[in-house]
């Protein structure tokens, strides 16, 4: 049989169109394995990593100067730090009126003024005054008049010359006309007027009777405002000037639950306004409220501070830091400590360890052993951990345990920054340790 070009040529072309696809089908079944590998390794790495978790290896934890120390018992003599609001000392604050009603003739002082007690503000006149100093001069004659006769019959009675009967009815003129009196005096004193001015009364060409009621100052502080005008009149309900001494105020604080078993009494207070640092003031607690409050879960805490400089004032936020005795607590360093936002959180060293390949191919030829080695290296796993705190001062915070963590675990003391710019590179998408 002789041998047919054609045939030959037909059978040499399907046979290298089946090593061709069976090639190709080959590097594709490959190519999927690979990618599915790399895939698995890489939800693997999610898994366990999580967005809470960054691993490093020894050389990096070097390189970065990272430093551990442990959760443990720690003498702290340090504050709670807390918000307030300036409030003002009532014992220092004076609505001031009228006890008589009248008419506004001459007024003192205006707003913004600083007054000292016993100082007058206004002075305003009622001619009824003039009637109640009468009444007083005349009382005060026929209590001076009924006393000489009582006195006399006492003594007719103790040389039994003088009736009994006589003896009691000058002794009830007598005690009628010493209380008629004695009212009428305390009416004078209550509308400041002295009653020596009447000793003279009947050696005078004048009589000194007063017509003015003067309106004066019950504490010093300044007129925060003035609510009359001259001519106006007047009634006792009415306040007239409103005196407020900010020389002392109270610093009313909110404390929550968790630090009440740090508060006392008697304790110092460091009080701070706005952002200067420098700018303090001091006090001490004088009063912890008996009543919780629900809503903002929190105890009002009052604070007596010296207010001499004027630079405290009622209504301001301020923020404080309560001192507190030392006492051993679990702790950490200060510089252990994050936060975000409203939250603070630190890193733990676990005792985990992993192996992260590089899935860019372990067998090319460029790749030398040392590089394999160093990609095979095991890694140390860190730990975002959210926490509470307590009190602190320049060293130590006080931190309180919860589920996870325990007294002996190992966090980051010093190097922080890097681990959270580690997690923020997993967060962009980035996963190079």
């Amino acid at each position: 049989m002789k041998n047919n070009p054609l045939k030959a040529i037909l059978l040499l072309t399907l046979i290298n169109l089946f090593l061709i696809f069976t090639v190709s089908g080959c590097s594709n079944k490959d190519e999927f394995k690979n990618e599915s590998k790399e895939q698995h390794s890489e939800d693997e790495h999610k898994d366990h990593g999580h967005e809470n978790e960054v691993v490093l290896t020894e050389a990096q934890i070097s390189l970065m100067g990272i430093e551990f120390t442990k959760i443990e018992l720690q003498n702290i003599n340090g504050y709670i730090k807390v918000n307030g609001e300036i409030m003002m000392n009532q014992d220092n604050e004076s609505k001031v009126g009228s006890i008589i009603p009248g008419r506004v003739k001459k007024i003192y002082v205006k707003e913004g003024t600083f007054v000292r007690a016993g100082q007058t503000l206004a002075v305003i006149e009622n001619p009824d005054m003039i009637n109640v100093q009468v009444e007083y001069i005349n009382a005060k004659n026929e209590y001076e008049y009924a006393k000489q006769e009582y006195d006399r019959q006492k003594k007719l009675n103790n040389d039994n010359i003088g009736s009994k009967k006589n003896l009691a009815e000058f002794e009830t003129i007598y005690k009628r006309t010493l209380a008629n009196y004695k009212t009428l005096e305390e009416k004078l004193t209550s509308y400041k007027i002295s009653k020596n001015r009447f000793d003279n009364i009947y050696t005078d060409t004048v009589a000194d009777l007063q017509r003015n009621f003067a309106i004066t100052a019950p504490i010093s502080g300044n007129i925060v405002s003035r609510m009359i005008t001259i001519g106006q009149y007047v009634e006792p309900s009415l306040d007239m000037f409103h005196i407020v001494n900010t020389s002392s105020v109270y610093v009313d604080l909110s404390i929550f639950e968790k630090d009440l078993p740090y508060v006392q009494v008697g304790q110092k207070v460091d009080i701070k306004i706005g952002s200067n640092t420098d700018d303090k003031h001091q006090g001490k607690i004088s009063f912890i409220s008996n009543i919780f409050d629900d809503k903002n879960r929190t105890v009002k805490v009052r604070v007596a501070a010296d207010n001499r400089s004027r630079k405290l004032y009622p209504f301001m936020f301020v923020t404080a830091k309560i001192y507190i005795n030392e006492i051993s607590v679990p702790s950490i360093p200060v510089s252990s400590v994050e936060s975000e936002g409203e939250s603070k959180y630190i890193f733990i060293k676990t005792g985990e360890k992993r192996k992260i390949e590089n899935h860019d191919g372990h067998n090319e030829e460029s790749h030398s052993e040392e590089a394999h080695n160093e990609e095979e290296e095991e890694r140390i796993v860190f730990r975002k951990y959210q926490i509470n705190t307590g009190m602190s001062d320049d060293r130590f915070t006080e931190i309180f345990l919860s589920d996870g963590l325990k007294h002996g675990d190992e966090i980051v003391s010093k190097g922080t920054f890097y681990l959270r710019s580690e997690l923020k590179k997993e967060d962009l998408g980035g996963h190079e340790h």
